[in-house]
């Protein structure tokens, strides 16, 4: 069984939602007991917004994993195809940084619960509604966060609204920030 965001050496509990020839994919609903692997988390939000799953667990140990996720998608296309995957696949190149990449992120205006005060941050996991506060995404340049923060502070002394797709009320939808990683400049 394939379930997704588990890590190899966790005691999880999951649901099956697709079985087809032989093969079953489940869904995480719990996990038990942390695996082998993990170290302590850096980021506050881990495994509440979903957007570090592998964050904890040492980062050429994460390079593996990705590394077996890869060929495991690309070995049948290619083994059709008449190729083996060891003639082409020339591994995961290892990245500068493992923190505060990313230069491009998009934010979700929401909120937390059910009809509280104006959030804006990540998705939760599992949830396409609501919306949590990362204030300090390990993510993303700290120029990014700041930026956050202040636009929802903004927003929410103003009284503003997020747009709530079924009633189609309501304004703010995204905050996307992109920054240069060579001239610091940055769009919002």
């Amino acid at each position: 069984v394939i379930v997704k965001n588990a890590i190899e050496g966790q005691k999880i509990r999951f649901s099956i939602n697709k079985k087809r020839k032989g093969k079953a994919e489940g869904r995480l609903l719990e996990v038990i007991e942390r695996s082998p692997l993990q170290t302590e988390e850096e980021c506050a939000y881990f495994g509440k917004c979903g957007g570090c799953m592998y964050q904890g667990v040492p980062y050429q140990e994460q390079l593996k994993i990705k590394e077996t996720q890869v060929k495991n998608l690309l070995a049948p296309v290619l083994l059709n195809a008449g190729y083996e995957l060891d003639e082409i696949f020339e591994g995961v190149k290892e990245s500068p940084r493992s923190l505060a990449y990313r230069n491009k992120m998009e934010f979700s205006f929401g909120d937390e619960v059910k009809d509280g005060p104006l959030s804006l941050g990540l998705h939760k996991k599992g949830s396409t509604y609501d919306i949590l506060n990362t204030d300090d995404c390990k993510l993303v340049h700290k120029d990014m966060t700041d930026i956050l923060t202040c636009v929802r502070e903004f927003f929410r002394e103003k009284g503003a609204t997020y747009y709530r797709k079924l009633q189609h009320t309501g304004y703010l939808r995204h905050l996307m920030l992109r920054r240069g990683v060579t001239s610091g400049e940055i769009l919002v």
